[in-house]
């Protein structure tokens, strides 16, 4: 459900005309920061890092307090060589019980640096800059793409679940690497 309220308020804050401002949802608009400041305790580092993507876009969804929280506990999930694993971000399990890709992945490295970026860390931060630099350093070059893989089961890397991580990947990828700040 966080995810879907982060994806919701990604929605609100990107629409145009002042949506997210207006009073018709002004209501609806309210509840959901109480809900995402509510839950945020409760939910996994992937979770959070989401909820601080939105909260750019949507003013007072997270506290100042939760979003120093959510930065923090990123760059405290960041990897050696500069990216971040998705299955690091949280207490998952595959369902066939098969291990967890523990490397970092273009999913999390282009998450986190996006949503590090959209909270206003500057790409000159030298934890971000590395973040960056993994972004820049490993993208297929035969495919263009950035690899993840499945969170849910060991999946074949030519099936099209496979490839849905893949392709979200490397959207996150693109978006961090051509980040601008809003005016």
């Amino acid at each position: 459900p966080y995810l879907g309220a982060s994806l919701a308020a990604l929605a609100v804050g990107a629409a145009p005309g002042g949506y997210g401002a207006s009073p018709e949802i002004k209501a609806n608009v309210d509840a959901l920061r109480g809900y995402m400041q509510k839950q945020f305790a409760n939910e996994s580092t992937l979770n959070r890092l989401m909820g601080l993507w939105a909260s750019s876009g949507v003013e007072g969804l997270l506290t100042a307090e939760q979003r120093k929280a959510a930065v923090d506990e990123v760059f405290a999930a960041q990897q050696a060589d500069g990216g971040w694993a998705t299955a690091r971000l949280g207490p998952y399990e595959r369902v066939d019980r098969t291990p967890l890709d523990t490397a970092p992945d273009g999913y999390a490295t282009g998450l986190a640096a996006l949503a590090l970026q959209s909270a206003g860390v500057p790409p000159t931060d030298p934890r971000l800059a590395k973040g960056l630099l993994w972004l820049r350093t490993h993208q297929d070059p035969q495919t263009g793409q950035w690899h993840a893989a499945s969170l849910n089961k060991q999946r074949d890397p030519a099936s099209d679940p496979a490839k849905f991580m893949s392709d979200a990947a490397t959207a996150y990828a693109v978006l961090a690497l051509t980040y601008k700040p809003a005016n």
